[in-house]
């Protein structure tokens, strides 16, 4: 997640909030089944498994254009943009992107530096040469940076009252402003946090909106009734990442404090706390395991932590980075330790879990390392995957954003340097490079379709949203060998 550098609020002392469980961490066997039982009182909402998911289609799998996206370029060459689009209506750095592909086009969301946020939509189809993305500045008037913003697309049923299409954008003025995703108007204004890290909505219609507040503060909101249902109290320091379990039967949240919470959405408990170590945690996956319920979150000291949170034990804390050795964790010789210890590279910024390999997770780094991790094997390293080369000033190629393909075993990641990398985490090996401006990727999303055609976003500090697009299988049929043709066990 990336550091704005502003200050974070106090939530006051957590000892009045009620824990029903054991906030001790307990470590469990992989091999050990697990059957979690979940009582329905605690649902938010009626769910309905009939809830259907809009996918929309490229012609011929990917957006016509001309030429063919190029590899990684050499370090002394010009970065060559190998974006379909470069999106600029932001003049400021552009912090966080959302995407959906339905209906012959893609729609984005961007906000930035510049107190705005903008949609886009961009048809797919390929008659139209080139297609002209349409640009809607979007109303609201923020006095702070626009921070995070998402769609709920993905979720909604087809009872369109209870589950509207929504279109959310939270700013750090405190505000989140939801509009029509069709027509970009708005519909209405939320208010509570302080300010606004991150939103999310309900994975069960989209209805229900959870966002994060740098004063600690985890609150929950209903759109169609436009009401707060719920502000969960309970972390010291800022909420940094949190979402709804996939069943949508919890809110989970992680803080600077150095713990992951469970609650309960519709009492408000604080139904168990992860305490993980001093160090802020940083970011936060979901839907991991065969059961989907294994929670992954980074963590600043290097590390990263895997925790059920049907059973509510630690499965595998994974060191991600360990300071050279010889150095006795200080820079130099004659060096204070405690005053150098975070002078390293050391930060896990992004997580996530392979859903084809329901073992496997990724981590990335301030380092610039990705590196793949079985769960099987009680949290062994299976790759470490590098980049070739650092930055211009020497430094590691620093990675922000990670997203595994939903079908196969490799990991896009994007970095400080702008590049956006694809990773086969069967080997470790360097499958591509897409390269746009050389500023920092603050956000990334990406949109798969069936037929092998990714369409990648970024938001990058040259004040930019690029859109990426890559023919996954073409690229796969091209680096192909005999020993990579299996997953390996």
């Amino acid at each position: 997640m990336e550091d704005t550098g502003r200050p974070m609020g106090d939530a006051g002392s957590s000892e009045n909030v009620l824990v029903d469980e054991d906030d001790t961490p307990e470590f469990i066997d992989m091999n050990d089944a697990v059957e979690v039982k979940v009582d329905d009182d605690d649902v938010p909402m009626e769910e309905d498994d009939d809830d259907e998911q809009v996918e929309g289609n490229y012609e011929n799998g990917t957006m016509e254009h001309e030429g063919a996206v190029a590899g990684a370029q050499a370090q002394d060459a010009p970065v060559i943009d190998m974006s379909r689009f470069q999106l600029d209506s932001h003049t400021d750095s552009v912090y966080a992107v959302a995407a959906f592909v339905e209906n012959g086009q893609v729609a984005i969301l961007s906000g930035g530096g510049d107190d705005k946020a903008f949609q886009y939509k961009i048809s797919t189809d390929s008659t139209t040469v080139p297609p002209t993305p349409v640009v809607q500045n979007l109303p609201y008037q923020h006095t702070d940076t626009v921070s995070s913003v998402a769609f709920n697309l993905a979720h909604v049923g087809e009872d369109l009252k209870k589950t509207p299409r929504l279109a959310a954008v939270g700013s750090y003025d405190g505000s989140i402003i939801v509009y029509d995703p069709d027509t970009g108007t708005q519909r209405l204004k939320l208010e509570g946090p302080s300010d606004v890290e991150w939103i999310s909505f309900h994975p069960k219609g989209g209805s229900v909106l959870l966002a994060g507040s740098g004063d600690g503060t985890l609150w929950m909101f209903h759109i169609p009734l436009n009401r707060c249902l719920q502000v969960f109290v309970g972390h010291e320091q800022a909420v940094t990442a949190g979402a709804f379990s996939p069943d949508g039967k919890w809110a989970l949240s992680a803080s600077a404090d150095g713990t992951l919470r469970i609650w309960a959405p519709k009492t408000g408990l604080n139904k168990h706390v992860f305490r993980l170590g001093e160090a802020g945690l940083t970011c936060m996956a979901t839907k991991g395991g065969s059961d989907g319920l294994l929670v992954m979150v980074g963590s600043e000291d290097g590390q990263a932590h895997v925790c059920h949170i049907g059973n509510k034990k630690v499965v595998a804390s994974l060191r991600h980075f360990d300071p050279p050795a010889g150095t006795g964790g200080a820079m130099g010789s004659g060096v204070d330790e405690d005053e150098e210890e975070m002078e390293y590279p050391m930060s896990v910024e992004a997580v996530g879990f392979s859903p084809s390999q329901s073992n496997w997770c990724a981590t990335g780094g301030v380092d610039g390392k990705l590196k793949i991790w079985d769960l099987a094997r009680d949290g062994q390293c299976r790759q470490v995957c590098s980049p070739p080369t650092t930055t211009e000033d020497g430094t590691a190629d620093s990675i922000t954003r990670l997203q595994w393909h939903p079908s196969l075993p490799l990991v896009f990641t994007s970095s400080v340097s702008g590049a956006v990398r694809l990773w086969d985490a069967r080997n470790g090996n360097l499958v591509h490079t897409l390269t746009g401006g050389s500023e920092q990727v603050n956000d990334m999303d990406i949109q798969f379709l069936p037929n092998g055609a990714a369409v990648i976003l970024t938001a990058s500090d040259d004040n930019k949203v690029r859109v990426f697009e890559l023919d996954v299988n073409t690229v796969m049929q091209s680096v192909i060998t005999p020993a990579a043709t299996a997953i390996m066990p």
